[in-house]
């Protein structure tokens, strides 16, 4: 339904191993919790946006189309094209112009980013900077996936951004309890799907797999939002021909993200410690030289100082 990354992906790309399908228990659980008609169908103009952003043959007049039918996201396609970031010495006054200043690919990323900026809404501080967090690990998913896996840059880009999906939804549904897992989370440093499994019978990572399954995603999104807290074992024997998965990135770059405090409140300090320390192993399951480490580090904390409110969408 929604080109290469909802249903069937191309028949030469490499076979992927699929994380197990989520157990009616533990779906039941989920919906016991967060009510069973948390997650609805999903909105309308994302179905658009997503199917243009993923879809390979699509060219400008296709973007062009989709971007004039929805008032807001003209608005914030004509800032991005005028800002400073997209500088061309001349103002871009309609969606044409904007989308040659822009480029393709920028767009397809562009898109994703602010069409998923407004699913799950909560008027909880908390979500500004869970989706900053998103935002971090998106632009180091597609930075290291340049280097690794340079053909699947945009899918891990969308992979980072919804990696941490189940975790808006339960924000949305269940702040208060939501709230006492990023108080353990500040407290003791210890990861999010930790701190989850103390107050609930599931963790994001399985909220996630299950939206993914309501929403029809692709094998490969799925599995990235299901298994970036596999370890580094699971995921390498998840790979069928001993390349680099797209899950592994996402662990990375969710831990990259997090040791430089990408999106982070000060209070988050000892997550990012702990995570600043498991950065070694994460380059190695990756096959970066550790020497290249710091230059990785540095170029995904200047891609978030000068790219962060491209993607943030109409919140930021």
């Amino acid at each position: 339904m929604f080109g290469a990354l909802f249903g069937k992906g191309k028949k030469n790309e490499p076979e992927i191993i699929p994380a197990p399908a989520l157990p009616s228990a533990v779906t039941s659980a989920i919906f016991n919790v967060v009510g069973a008609r948390s997650v609805p169908p999903m909105p309308s103009s994302a179905q658009k946006a997503f199917q243009l952003s993923t879809d390979p043959n699509a060219d400008a007049r296709d973007f062009v189309e989709v971007i004039e039918s929805d008032e807001g996201l003209s608005a914030r396609v004509l800032r991005i094209a005028n800002s400073v970031y997209f500088d061309r010495g001349k103002k871009s006054t309609t969606i044409e112009e904007s989308v040659m200043v822009i480029g393709i690919n920028e767009l397809r990323c562009l898109l994703n980013s602010n069409t998923l900026s407004d699913i799950f809404p909560s008027k909880s501080p908390a979500r500004a900077f869970l989706w900053g967090h998103d935002v971090g690990t998106a632009l180091a998913a597609r930075a290291l996936c340049q280097r690794v896996l340079p053909s699947k840059a945009e899918l891990a880009f969308l992979g980072g951004l919804m990696h941490d999906i189940g975790k808006l939804l339960l924000l949305q549904r269940t702040p208060d309890e939501y709230g006492k897992v990023i108080s353990r989370v500040e407290q003791e440093g210890v990861d999010f799907a930790v701190a989850e499994a103390e107050f609930f019978p599931f963790d994001h990572t399985e909220v996630g797999q299950l939206i993914g399954e309501r929403w029809a995603f692709s094998t490969d999104l799925r599995f990235m939002i299901r298994q970036h807290h596999a370890s580094w074992e699971q995921l390498e024997q998840y790979s069928t021909d001993g390349s680099v998965s797209l899950a592994a990135i996402i662990k990375a770059s969710d831990l990259i993200a997090h040791s430089l405090g990408l999106g982070h409140p000060a209070s988050l300090h000892k997550l990012r410690s702990r995570c600043e320390q498991q950065l070694p192993i994460a380059f190695e399951a990756l096959k970066i030289p550790s020497g290249d480490a710091p230059a990785m580090l540095a170029q995904v904390k200047k891609l978030f100082e000068t790219e962060y409110d491209l993607y943030a969408g109409s919140g930021s």
